[in-house]
């Protein structure tokens, strides 16, 4: 009886972890699986995600870093009139808004951060608020809105609260006529949210710290997905 159990025992053990290494092989190949399923699953939603970037980018295709610098800035005056800027995040205004774009030679030229104004993007100018920040404008003579980017200071015309680029006045569809009566409401939240994915910090001065994460989305990219996700018009 005791040689018998001398080598029952290890014959037991050695079935035991023989099934053992024998399911650890079996999971590790159906893990292997797995990943491999879920790496091409990743592959394919990147690519996905990578070309729609890639169209939200057409505009600007190359400018992918911030080129600007946040700024508030200390009052000035222009025209015998004084602005002082500030962070105000409850800014909402109705006003009247006007557009500027090639025809005014702007287009290509630098603006009051040193960001380049470019008349095919969803940009903005504003006397007072922060450099960049992201505004929502709806002109209330129809009813349609669009998520901006304001880059620029103005306009420095008696009566007009805003200035906005040649393609946001196509999309608000008040480019024939000029003007239009708008509301302006500054999107704190959204603000600080695009700001944290162009990589720039809100301190007066600075600069994109590192490149940002996404290598085909543009700065007008960043501005439409917010659009998107309001479900507002990006385009005429």
């Amino acid at each position: 009886m005791p040689p018998l159990l001398q080598i029952d025992f290890p014959m037991t053990i050695l079935k035991y972890l023989y099934s053992k290494i024998n399911s650890i092989v079996e999971c590790s190949f159906e893990m292997h699986r797995l990943y491999i399923i879920l790496l091409f699953l990743l592959t394919g939603c990147m690519s996905q995600q990578d070309r729609l970037h890639k169209k939200l980018s057409k505009e600007d295709p190359k400018n992918i870093n911030y080129q600007g610098h946040y700024k508030i800035g200390k009052e000035y005056s222009i025209k015998g009139s004084s602005y002082i800027p500030e962070k105000n995040i409850k800014y909402d205004q109705i006003g009247v808004a006007s557009w500027y774009g090639s025809k005014h030679g702007f287009h290509g030229k630098n603006t009051a951060n040193g960001d380049r104004y470019n008349k095919y993007t969803l940009t903005a100018a504003h006397t007072t608020l922060p450099l960049p920040s992201l505004i929502k404008v709806t002109n209330l003579e129809n009813n349609k809105s669009v998520i901006l980017m304001v880059n620029d200071r103005g306009p420095f015309s008696k009566n007009r609260i805003l200035d906005v680029s040649e393609t946001a006045a196509h999309v608000l569809s008040f480019k024939r006529q000029g003007t239009a009566k708008v509301r302006v409401q500054y999107m704190h939240k959204e603000t600080q949210d695009f700001l944290k994915k162009i990589a720039l910090n809100p301190k007066e001065g600075s600069r994109t710290a590192h490149k940002t994460k996404s290598k085909h989305c543009s700065i007008n990219c960043h501005v439409k997905l917010v659009n998107l996700k309001y479900n507002l018009a990006i385009t005429p």
